[in-house]
């Protein structure tokens, strides 16, 4: 539910204010993290918000689903108890926010075309906007936002909130075209005859990666970047129990250990039905905040860890019946090393009628198929620049994780603000500080 006031100037004054800054370095995009907590603490929320956004135009997406590297390195983590820097930015864009004013940099006469609205793109938007470039977004569903809309579930990021911090983004000059399908609706000869001097591939990585066991052809199964979508899609409200647009059991299997996994389950619990995750790792070693998995327990989703999916059973008109799994423990090897291993004459059978399987995604490559002189990566990754972010063609660069495969949220913003000083470099000739 977010901070109170009191609670929020309470855990503002916790804040040491040390000189090392060690929360600062850790951030990827370095907000100036002990000034805009000193303004929380001098009950000025509007100037706190204006101090977060000097380096980050998503604060209230942050606020809410950062993966907060800063309160690891908080000098307080030592005692375990981290100043809650992620709830305090929350607190500071949903209470210090007013209606923004068209901010609209006088224009040098540079277009810059952004392919792909998702957090990485419209980082780099925002950046580019700010230095007086014309830069247009195109995205090819029906609103920006990318994994931000599409791919984390209302209860974690209201759409309301993600609408308005891109509203933010937008007084500042950036254009977003939405429904246009790079390669199809418009193409690079067409913008560049537009007049368009570079472009930035920001495409994301929304392909699943698949499972190798028996049975993932059948009804009923779906992925997690697709299950994700479809719950969006359809405007599930929190705790609906409407009926889903899509074909949905009463019992479901979540296989994965991360955030997609968790979310997926989650979704599913408010949609009225049973949740079972399973994932072959502990709990300790899920790759999700320690809150989270505690929530998660606690709505009443059932956790199978150190549980390896062996085959997703049939019925006799191949729909999912069930989720056979064998059970996994840790083994010393030869070497001294600890290793996962299955556990003899263990198998069970994990009763569903769904299974969604949420063990990660790649990079999108399609684009590929209109580029073809654009180099990929084995992993079907972008190969850039490391300096300065261009791709293996002339004028285009590619930030996000496209590039970078899969890494948190204020990564991909982060690698928005990198791309943005190459394409300067690229088109002025400033070399990067």
């Amino acid at each position: 539910m977010g901070f109170s006031k009191r609670t929020a100037l309470e855990e503002a004054r916790r804040c040491p204010q040390c000189a090392g800054s060690e929360c600062v370095k850790a951030c990827p995009i370095k907000v100036n993290i002990p000034g805009f907590i000193r303004s929380v603490r001098e009950n000025n929320t509007g100037e706190a918000l204006e101090i977060i956004k000097e380096s980050n135009c998503f604060p209230s997406v942050c606020g809410r689903i950062c993966s907060a590297p800063c309160e690891k390195a908080c000098v307080l983590k030592k005692e375990d108890a981290p100043v809650a820097i992620r709830a305090l930015e929350r607190f500071a864009a949903d209470y210090g926010k007013q209606r923004s004013p068209n901010i609209r940099k006088e224009n040098n006469g540079k277009r810059i075309a952004v392919i792909g609205g998702g957090p990485s793109g419209l980082f780099a938007a925002y950046k580019l906007a700010k230095k007086g470039y014309r830069v247009t977004v195109f995205e090819s569903l029906e609103k920006p936002g990318g994994v931000l809309r599409y791919g984390v579930p209302e209860f974690r990021l209201p759409k309301k909130v993600l609408d308005s911090d891109i509203s933010d983004i937008k007084a500042h000059g950036v254009t977003v075209m939405t429904n246009c399908f790079f390669g199809q609706t418009v193409d690079l000869e067409g913008l560049k005859k537009e007049g368009f001097n570079a472009f930035i591939l920001a495409t994301g990585a929304a392909t699943p990666k698949f499972l190798d066991i028996p049975g993932v052809n059948l009804a009923g199964v779906y992925y997690g970047e697709e299950f994700l979508m479809r719950v969006n899609l359809m405007k599930a409200s929190f705790f609906s129990r409407q009926l889903t647009a899509f074909p949905l059991g009463k019992r479901i299997a979540v296989i994965g250990s991360g955030n997609t996994a968790l979310d997926c389950a989650r979704s599913a619990l408010r949609l009225g039905r049973e949740v079972t995750l399973v994932f072959k790792n502990t709990e300790q070693e899920m790759r999700v905040r320690t809150i989270e998995r505690k929530y998660a327990k606690e709505e009443g989703i059932k956790f199978e860890p150190l549980t390896r999916p062996a085959e997703v059973l049939s019925d006799d008109k191949n729909f999912v019946r069930g989720l056979r799994c064998v059970r996994m423990d840790y083994a010393e090897d030869a070497s001294g090393k600890w290793k996962l291993e299955e556990v003899p004459s263990s198998q069970f059978e994990v009763k569903a009628d769904t299974v969604v399987i949420a063990v990660g995604h790649v990079p999108n490559s399609n684009i590929k198929m209109f580029l073809p002189g654009l180099e990929l990566d084995t992993d079907g990754s972008v190969v850039v620049d490391a300096e300065t972010g261009e791709t293996s063609l002339t004028g285009i660069f590619a930030a996000g994780n496209v590039v970078t495969n899969a890494q948190p949220l204020v990564n991909a913003l982060a690698a928005g603000d990198s791309i943005a000083k190459g394409i300067e470099q690229y088109l002025v000739g400033v070399k990067n500080e």
